[in-house]
């Protein structure tokens, strides 16, 4: 993967309301993989920010990830708000006069028959068989990484009806930005350049996921166990309130 180590989009980040201790580099794939550390050991600030700064300081931050095209994953289920934000993000962008893609995980899941073809709530398919990995690929980030041919599409199956969708090709031009959501990122081991993960508790989980839902609770646990999007982000962001969010944010380049 490229991957950026962050660079603070303002200098104020000091004050915080809260803190956890991170020192451990996970794996990039549980089948194993490069090592990645986002972080310095010792305790990881958040910093309240209302939701417009939120999305001011994310736009601003992916701005200066990259001279060229840039891949940005929202690390979250729909139902949490990342869709929401991420919408939001990519609007900021475009306003600053950004050619920007938006795409969702949703849309590049593989046809029913295969990613339940263990049962309908098997946690290992939706970690690793859901989303048609390799298609998301070829099709979107690989056109849209640095040199890519830009010719790209954004969906490939429509998951209300489970049927392939016959989306034309569009062609990106020079320093757009992909800004994709989607739950489990990491799991499905992405070309990203850099990642936003939706830090939200188990409670909130179960309250927001609908009553199909609720068997994706495991599947959550075993991501943070497993693929450590924590340690493996870039930026954190605690989402238990999306009116009031609070955010961390990695080592610099420089650091």
């Amino acid at each position: 993967m490229i991957r950026r180590a962050i660079r603070s989009a303002s200098a104020s980040r000091s004050s915080a309301i809260g803190e956890q201790s991170r020192c451990s580099c996970l794996d990039s794939a549980a089948g194993g993989g490069a090592q990645r550390c986002r972080w310095h050991c010792g305790p990881v600030r958040f910093t309240p920010l209302t939701p417009t700064r939120l999305t001011d300081e994310l736009a601003t931050w992916i701005e200066s990830l990259l001279p060229g095209r840039t891949r940005v994953g929202i690390d979250g289920a729909t139902e949490v708000g990342a869709t929401g934000l991420a919408d939001a993000v990519a609007e900021r962008l475009r306003t600053r006069g950004r050619p920007v893609v938006r795409a969702s995980t949703t849309w590049w899941w593989r046809p029913a028959s295969l990613r339940l073809e263990f049962g309908h709530q098997d946690v290992d398919m939706l970690l690793t068989g859901w989303v048609d990995s390799g298609s998301l690929r070829r099709e979107l980030l690989d056109p849209l990484a640095p040199g890519g041919s830009g010719d790209h599409v954004t969906r490939l199956r429509d998951p209300q009806t489970d049927r392939s969708l016959r989306e034309r090709r569009s062609r990106a031009e020079p320093g757009t930005i992909l800004v994709l959501d989607g739950p489990l990122l990491l799991a499905a081991d992405l070309p990203l350049d850099a990642v936003v993960h939706l830090q939200v508790a188990t409670a909130t989980l179960g309250r927001v996921l609908g009553p199909d839902r609720q068997w994706w609770l495991a599947g959550f646990e075993r991501y943070r166990s497993e693929y450590g999007p924590v340690e493996n982000s870039e930026v954190i962001v605690g989402y238990d309130h999306p009116s009031a969010p609070a955010a961390a944010w990695s080592r610099s380049a420089d650091q």
